[in-house]
C-alpha cells in the first residue's frame, strides 16, 4: 500500500489538495461489489464481509467530506487480513486463495483511495476478478453477467477520467457499449485461433471450496429427503441409438452391503474387469462435480470410454482417484440380470448378515412370512403385497425414527417414509429370511428434454432400491417403493415430468409453459457446454481443417492469430480515425456548424472571422424570413459558448432545435452567396 498524498503521520493531505469526487468512487465501488457477488458463495464469509466493510466505510467517509483513514489504521488492517487469509488457505496460490487475496487487495485499495490513480488500480483488479469468476463458474448466464459488469466498469473508467468534465452517466454507458462492440472481432479472433490447452481453463478451479452435493456411501433414515427437494443437476445422459423406457431408467450408484441396525454402508469388493453381459444401450454422460470415485451409469454398466474406469465387484462403475471436476464419457449398459452362477460363500455371508438383537419385530415378521411363503420369489411378492395393501405412505416428511430399532418403528408404528425407508426395511426382511439382499442407491428416471434429446437427472431424482439373489436367476432388482398404492403417495412426488430448474420452485411444478421454457434454457446450456466450453484442440483443429489450413501447428496458429489481430487493429484504427475526424469539435460546435450549413444552402455563408451575432444580423438583413429563427439560435449559441457552464440538457435542446430548423423556400436568391462589404467583428 502506498502513502499517497498525506502527511508523514498518516494524516490527511495538505491544504489545497483536491478531494476525490464521490461519483467516480461510487461507480468503482459498485463495480467491485457486482463482480464480487458470484465469487462470494465459494469463499469464506469473512472475506466478503471485509471487502464490503471497506467499501462501506470509504463511501461513508466520502459522503461526509472526509478523506481516507490514516496509515495507522490501514496498515494493521492489511496485515491482519493477509494473516487471516493465510491461516484460512495455508497458501496464496490457486484460484480460491488468489481470488480472495485480490478481493481483499481491492477492498483495501478502495479504503485508501485518494486520487484517480487509486481507482484505476481497483478497476484493473475488477477485470481480473471477472476472469476469476468466469473460471470458477463457466455457465453462459455467468458470461452474460460478467459482460454487463465489464460494460459498467468501462463506463466507470470514463467517469474517473478527469479530462472529460460533466460527462453524464448515459453518455459514459453509451460510449463504453460502443467500445465493447468494437472489441468483439478481436475477442472472436483470440477465441478461435489462440492455441487451445488440453484441459479447459475453468477446471483449474477444481480445488475450489464450493460444496458439491449428491449421494454418499452411507444411507440412514432421512438421508435422501433433502435431496428430493433439490433441483440441482446431477448429470445429463444422451442415448445413442435405442432408448429404454422411463420405468427402466435406474442410474446405478453406490451398492450398500453392511448394516449396523440403522445405517447402510458401502463395502469394498474390489474390481472386476470381466464384461457382465452384452450391452443393449449406448449413451453419453455429462457428469456434474461430486467428490466420490463412482460414476453413475444406467442399471448394469458394461463399459465406459474413460481412462482408468473399472467395474467393481458389485457392478458399479468406478474410477479410482477421480476428482470433483465435471466429466464426459461414453458408456454402455445392459438391463439383464447379473450373474446366474452360484453366489460366492463370502458374499452370501455378507449379504445375509444382520446385527444381533436389532429390530426383533421385523425378524419375527420375516420368519412368519417365510413359513407361509417358503419360495424366495413368493416371499418377496408377499412383502411387496403387504406394502401395497397396508396403510404405508410415501412422503417427504416422515416422522423421525429415534429409537434403537428404526426398521421396527417404520414397519409397525409410523408406516410413513421415503424410498430409503422402504429399501432398508425390505432388505432387513429379506436377510432375516435368509435371502441375500443389498441396498442400491442412485437416481431414477429424469426429465427428457425434447429440444436437445438429453435426459436431465437432478438431485430430486435420487432413489434407493434393492437387489436380491435368486438361485438360477442371479441378482434381481426390486423397488419396494413402487409397491405403494398411488393414493398413498405424496402428490408432489407422483408427477414424473416435473418442471425442472429453479423456476419450478418459484412458480410451481405443474405449468406446461414453464416446463417448456425451462427445458429450452437447459438446451441452451447444453449448446453452450458442447460448442463453447468444449472448444478444445480437437474442435479447433476441425475448424482450421474446414478453413483449409493444412496441418496447423503452434507456429501456424500463431501466424493466423497475428494476422487476425492485425486486421482487427487496422479496423479499430480506421474507426478511431473516423471518429477523430468527424468528432473533432464538441457537440455544441457541431450543432452550430449544422446551423450555418443549412443557412448557407439558403444563400448566406458565414465566414470564419464572423461572430454569431454579426452573422445573425446579416442573415436577417438578407433573408428576412429566416432572420428571427437564426437570431434566436445564434443568441442561444453565444450564451452556451461564451457564458457560464450549463447542463447537458440545454446543449441537447439546442441541437434538437437546429435539427428542426428547415430554411427551405427562403426569399434569398438561390445559389447566390451574399458577402459583406467589410467585416463588422472578428469574434470567433
Amino acid at each position: 500500500m502506498r502513502r499517497g498524498r498525506h502527511s508523514r503521520d498518516g494524516g490527511p493531505a495538505a491544504a489545497g489538495a483536491s478531494a476525490l469526487p464521490f461519483g467516480p468512487l461510487a461507480w468503482t465501488s459498485a463495480c467491485l461489489g457486482l463482480v464480487w457477488l458470484p465469487l462470494a458463495r465459494d469463499l469464506p464469509p469473512w472475506v466478503s464481509a471485509a471487502v464490503g466493510a471497506a467499501i462501506g466505510a470509504r463511501l461513508v467517509l466520502a459522503t461526509r467530506g472526509g478523506d481516507a483513514p490514516p496509515a495507522a489504521i490501514r496498515w494493521p488492517l492489511a496485515l491482519l487480513a493477509i494473516a487471516l487469509l493465510f491461516v484460512e488457505f495455508r497458501t496464496f496460490n490457486g484460484l480460491a486463495a488468489g481470488t480472495a487475496l485480490l478481493g481483499l487487495t481491492a477492498g483495501l485499495k478502495i479504503l485508501e483511495a485518494r486520487s484517480a490513480r487509486d481507482l484505476y488500480v481497483v478497476v484493473l483488479i475488477v477485470y481480473f476478478l471477472g476472469v476469476a469468476a468466469l473460471l470458477a463458474g463457466g455457465g453462459f448466464w455467468m458470461l452474460g453477467y460478467l459482460l454487463a459488469v465489464c460494460w459498467l466498469t468501462a463506463a466507470a473508467l470514463l467517469r474517473i477520467d478527469g479530462s472529460v468534465r460533466g460527462l453524464g452517466a448515459r453518455t459514459a454507458l453509451a460510449y463504453s457499449a460502443r467500445v465493447l462492440l468494437h472489441a468483439l472481432p478481436l475477442a472472436l479472433a483470440m477465441w478461435l485461433f489462440f492455441p487451445r490447452l488440453a484441459a479447459p481453463l475453468w477446471r483449474i478451479g477444481g480445488e475450489g471450496r464450493g460444496a458439491v452435493s449428491g449421494l454418499g456411501d452411507t444411507l440412514s433414515p432421512g438421508d435422501l429427503d433433502d435431496l428430493a427437494l433439490s433441483d440441482d443437476i446431477a448429470f445429463r445422459a444422451h442415448f445413442i441409438g435405442p432408448t429404454p423406457s422411463r420405468g427402466a431408467l435406474y442410474w446405478r450408484g453406490p451398492v450398500l452391503d453392511e448394516f449396523d441396525g440403522r445405517a447402510w454402508r458401502r463395502h469394498d469388493r474390489g474390481f472386476s474387469r470381466t464384461v457382465p453381459g452384452r450391452s443393449a444401450y449406448h449413451y453419453r454422460l455429462e457428469l456434474e462435480p461430486y467428490r466420490h470415485d463412482w460414476i453413475y451409469a444406467l442399471d448394469r454398466p458394461v463399459s465406459a470410454a474413460l481412462p482408468g474406469a473399472v467395474l467393481s465387484g458389485d457392478g458399479v462403475l468406478v474410477r479410482p482417484g477421480r476428482d470433483s471436476a465435471p466429466a464426459t464419457l461414453l458408456a454402455s449398459s445392459t438391463t439383464a440380470p447379473a450373474g446366474a452362477s452360484p453366489l460366492d460363500r463370502r458374499v452370501r455371508r455378507l449379504d445375509t448378515r444382520l446385527p444381533a438383537g436389532s429390530n426383533p419385530r421385523s425378524r419375527a415378521l420375516a420368519r412368519l412370512l417365510h413359513r407361509e411363503y417358503p419360495a424366495d420369489v413368493q416371499f418377496i411378492a408377499a412383502i411387496l403385497a403387504r406394502f401395497h395393501r397396508d396403510p404405508y405412505y410415501y412422503t417427504l416428511t416422515p416422522p423421525p425414527l429415534l429409537g434403537r430399532n428404526p426398521v421396527d418403528e417404520f414397519l409397525f408404528d409410523t408406516k410413513r417414509g421415503f424410498c430409503g425407508h422402504y429399501a432398508s426395511a425390505f432388505a432387513v426382511l429379506a436377510r432375516a429370511a435368509g435371502i441375500p439382499a443389498r441396498v442400491v442407491t442412485g437416481y431414477f428416471g429424469g426429465t427428457f428434454n425434447p429440444f436437445d434429446g438429453d435426459w436431465v437427472v437432478r438431485q430430486s431424482d435420487a432413489h434407493a432400491w434393492d437387489e436380491v439373489w435368486i438361485a438360477g436367476r442371479g441378482w434381481l432388482r426390486v423397488d419396494p417403493t413402487a409397491a405403494i398404492a398411488p393414493q398413498r403417495v405424496d402428490p408432489s412426488l407422483r408427477d414424473g415430468s416435473r418442471t425442472p430448474g429453479p423456476f419450478a420452485v418459484a412458480i410451481g411444478r405443474d405449468a406446461p409453459w414453464l416446463a417448456a421454457f425451462a427445458l429450452r434454457l437447459d438446451a441452451l446450456r447444453t449448446l453452450w457446454r458442447e460448442r463453447i466450453l468444449a472448444y478444445g484442440p480437437r474442435a479447433q483443429g476441425a475448424l482450421l481443417t474446414r478453413l483449409h489450413v493444412p496441418g496447423p501447428d503452434a507456429a501456424g496458429l500463431a501466424a493466423m492469430l497475428a494476422a487476425a489481430l492485425g486486421l482487427s487493429f487496422v479496423w479499430l484504427a480506421w474507426i478511431a480515425r473516423r471518429q477523430l475526424r468527424t468528432r473533432s469539435r464538441d457537440e455544441l460546435q457541431r450543432a452550430f456548424g449544422k446551423l450555418t450549413a443549412k443557412v448557407a444552402r439558403a444563400g448566406v455563408v458565414r465566414f470564419p472571422y464572423e461572430g454569431p451575432e454579426d452573422y445573425a444580423r446579416r442573415v436577417a438583413a438578407l433573408c428576412p424570413d429566416l432572420g428571427p429563427t437564426v437570431e434566436k439560435l445564434c443568441r442561444e449559441y453565444a450564451s452556451l459558448r461564451y457564458g457560464a457552464p450549463t447542463a447537458d440538457d440545454r446543449v441537447r435542446a439546442f441541437g434538437a432545435a437546429v435539427r428542426a430548423f428547415r430554411p427551405r423556400g427562403s426569399r434569398a436568391s438561390a445559389g447566390i452567396r451574399r458577402r459583406p462589404s467589410a467585416p463588422r467583428s472578428t469574434r470567433d
